[in-house]
């Protein structure tokens, strides 16, 4: 039985529910028996699971369940319930997040929820089993930030994407011009989804000396201690990679913005010189604007950032087109599209932080630009990081 409405169903039943979507999932001729038994020392798991594969051979799991399961305490979860050497570790909770799904299949641990999130992985016998169940959280707390949808999020992920850490919560809020309620909302939800580690040093200050070493990569930080203070006064670091890719989730270029298509018939090539001498306030993303970073292959369309669509539509001298189009003008979520842009090749372009998230969400071959714009940031991080 699947639970997906009402409360959140107890340890006992989100262990019966994850058994049974693993024994209705098993492939033709596998069993499964649970038992109970010591893991170590006086330390009980929940159930121990004896899968046998059709010729004889068999694995057994560590069932470990859970009420919440938070990505940021994974890895000392794991090292609790880890003691036997043949037998795998397996998560089970009401709901996994993705994040926490992500961060479980990036150690190679199996897990299960109640709602038909399901990976079991085993290399002896061999077996792998996945399906899909929510990707929202079907009991969600009435206290936590639960999206980065919105332009307030959107603006304070900026802000900690773009500042280097480590800084205090309260100045970053200053430089960025966003709220310290907001800010430190979205702070709370990237600690659980282990993407920042908190400082609890009084000396934490808004910016940081230019000579720190880079320490941050775009992988998840599985490895992370979940010991880090989860209050006190600043960020001491700050997966970045990570945050944006969190915030892609919950943001879509051409759904966040107010967009329009249009026509430049002389075609990109014009349409670049004509902005390139253009005095007014405006911002270039997408692949149009990715071919400046990491060019893959020319770009066909161009979405420019701008104040007003029918203004700047009359000083570009662009025709409405719903079809043939080749140029989409967006108005933006947010005036922070406008912060700490870069020029190149004389083109005015968004932040790579926006520009990367842009990329993520955009049709097409731009998510795959969004990979190569990240492997850039990588290898540049002091150029575009502040």
């Amino acid at each position: 039985m699947l639970f997906v409405t009402g409360k959140p169903p107890s340890e006992t039943q989100t262990l019966r529910s994850v058994e049974q979507l693993v024994t209705d999932r098993l492939p033709r001729g596998w069993t499964i028996r649970t038992s109970r038994q010591l893991v170590r020392g006086r330390r009980r798991s929940d159930a121990i699971w004896a899968l046998r594969a059709p010729g004889g051979d068999k694995v057994e799991l560590v069932v470990e369940v859970k009420k919440a399961v938070l990505a940021r305490d994974l890895t000392n979860m794991l090292e609790q319930i880890r003691g036997n050497d043949k037998a795998l570790p397996f998560i089970a909770a009401p709901y996994l997040s993705p994040r926490s799904r992500e961060v479980l299949t990036e150690l190679g641990v199996s897990f299960g929820d109640s709602t038909g999130n399901l990976r079991l992985v085993s290399d002896r016998p061999a077996i792998f089993v996945e399906t899909q169940g929510a990707t929202k959280d079907p009991w969600p707390s009435d206290e936590a930030l639960q999206s980065l949808r919105g332009r307030g999020a959107g603006r304070a992920v900026r802000a900690i994407v773009d500042f280097r850490a480590p800084f205090g919560v309260r100045d970053l809020s200053q430089r960025a011009g966003v709220s310290l309620g907001t800010l430190s909302r979205v702070i709370d939800l990237l600690d659980r989804d282990g993407l920042v580690t908190r400082s609890t040093s009084a000396s934490v200050s808004g910016s940081s000396s230019g000579s720190r070493s880079a320490s941050v990569s775009g992988s998840s930080s599985g490895s992370r201690s979940a010991s880090s203070a989860r209050t006190g006064s600043g960020i001491a670091d700050v997966d970045w990679a990570g945050v944006i890719r969190r915030w892609s989730r919950d943001y879509d270029v051409r759904e966040s913005n107010e967009i329009a298509t249009h026509l430049d018939p002389r075609g990109l090539g014009a349409l670049a010189t004509k902005l390139s001498a253009t005095k007014w306030l405006y911002a270039a993303t997408g692949a149009f604007a990715a071919q400046r970073f990491a060019p893959i292959a020319p770009s066909r369309t161009a979405t420019i950032y701008v104040e007003d669509i029918a203004r700047a539509a009359q000083r570009l001298k662009l025709q409405p087109a719903d079809s043939g189009a080749n140029v989409i003008l967006a108005e933006p979520y947010d005036p922070v599209v406008f912060d700490r842009t870069v020029t190149r090749d004389e083109l005015r372009i968004v932040a790579p932080s926006q520009l990367a998230v842009d990329l993520l969400t955009g049709p097409g071959r731009e998510p795959s630009e969004g990979e190569e714009l990240l492997e850039w940031m990588r290898r540049n991080e002091n150029v575009w990081r502040a």
